[in-house]
């Protein structure tokens, strides 16, 4: 097991991917469940969570590119994996030999994939644009038409079709619409033979089922965040599997008008204990949390002065041992918490979080392993 060499670092609880997996499969029993773990699995770590998932028994993953992908494969993992971004045509064969699924976005693009000269299948799933116009296929007729190119071609098998949803955590209105349009969009084609139709993302498959859809693509959920608990309000509770610590390496007190940190924009307004965490905006943590609070023995301690980009400075209540454990994300810090006191998502905190700081991963309270994405 790999050791670290800095007070900083991030527990993985794999039983709660394990859990959440199962509390998915329980609400929708009879639909492929793909789980996403593009940006190493949302921060949390792509490899172990993809095989924590498959175990507890999720049916694909899906990834952003190529690399990630491949990365998975060559873990040994054999289980369905669809690309969901664009790949670059030249590398279409390189696909197609570790049977990885890509997805079809474009008329242009699957002109030039059905002309290739393929010794080995690929497998596409038809990505098509029901109103969020970010990739994929906006027109009826362009639908058919690129359905029927790829019908044809000798070396494509159609795995999948399938679309994405924009407001399914903020505006039901504009998902109803979503939904019919893609429904719209694929009315006229044949799908007896697609393995996968899949529009259900995180928030979409906790609040309710589509009767025509194969396949589900659990994201957010998957890692034990509900994208908006006010707006999706579920009957079970999802288990955050991500946890960030550091600990106070040193600790000073402070006279009334000592400044703290680059651009001594704080100020001790009387005498203050000031403890100094080894987290930076290197690690993830950026400057947009200064003002915020960490916990600190129960305390909630603000942070003071600009975070650096390996270290910041806390104010504390009183002194604490050299030592003394800061939680940054856990309990009483939950990372919906963080990511509303600085304006932005859960998504975003958790993928910012680097390759430098070491993954513990934990089942059943007892550390399995140690990963140092850096370094490995």
């Amino acid at each position: 097991m790999q050791e670290f060499y800095r007070d900083t670092w991030a527990e993985i609880d794999l039983d709660a991917i394990a859990y959440n997996v199962k509390q998915i499969k329980d609400l929708h029993p009879t639909k492929s469940l793909f789980v996403v773990v593009k940006a190493n699995g949302y921060g949390h770590g792509d490899v172990e969570v993809s095989k924590t998932a498959i175990e507890a028994g999720a049916d694909c993953l899906a990834v952003s590119g190529l690399d990630e992908a491949l990365r998975l494969r060559q873990s040994g993992i054999t289980v369905p994996i669809l690309v969901l971004g664009m790949t670059r045509l030249k590398d279409v064969p390189l696909a197609a030999s570790y049977n990885i699924s890509l997805t079809a976005h474009d008329s242009m693009w699957i002109e030039q994939l059905v002309a290739l000269p393929l010794k080995e299948t690929v497998k596409v799933h038809l990505k098509v644009d029901s109103g969020m116009h970010r990739l994929g296929l906006t027109d009826i007729e362009q639908v058919i038409t690129c359905f029927e190119n790829l019908q044809k071609a000798p070396m494509v098998e159609i795995e999948g079709i399938f679309t994405h949803m924009s407001t399914a955590d903020c505006d039901k209105d504009y998902l109803s619409y979503q939904v019919e349009n893609f429904k719209r969009l694929i009315k006229d084609l044949d799908l007896s033979d697609v393995k996968y139709i899949h529009l259900e993302n995180t928030a979409t498959l906790l609040q309710q089922e589509f009767e025509f859809d194969h396949g589900i693509r659990l994201g957010l959920g998957l890692y034990g965040i509900n994208p908006d608990e006010e707006f999706i309000p579920i009957q079970f509770k999802l288990k955050p599997a991500l946890k960030l610590f550091s600990n106070i390496v040193q600790i000073k007190q402070l006279k009334k008008g000592d400044k703290v940190g680059y651009g001594a924009t704080y100020e001790a307004s009387e005498a203050e204990w000031i403890g100094v965490v080894p987290i930076g905006y290197a690690d993830g943590w950026i400057r947009l949390h200064q003002g915020r609070r960490v916990i600190v023995n129960g305390f909630e301690c603000e942070i003071v002065g600009r975070v650096c980009m390996d270290q910041m400075m806390i104010r504390l209540p009183q002194p604490f041992p050299m030592g003394t454990i800061v939680t940054l994300i856990g309990e009483g810090m939950p990372v919906e918490r963080v990511a509303r006191e600085i304006g932005t998502i859960s998504y975003e905190i958790l993928c910012l979080i680097s390759d430098r700081v070491p993954r513990v991963y934990k089942k059943g309270d007892e550390v399995i392993a140690v990963k140092k994405m850096r370094f490995e």
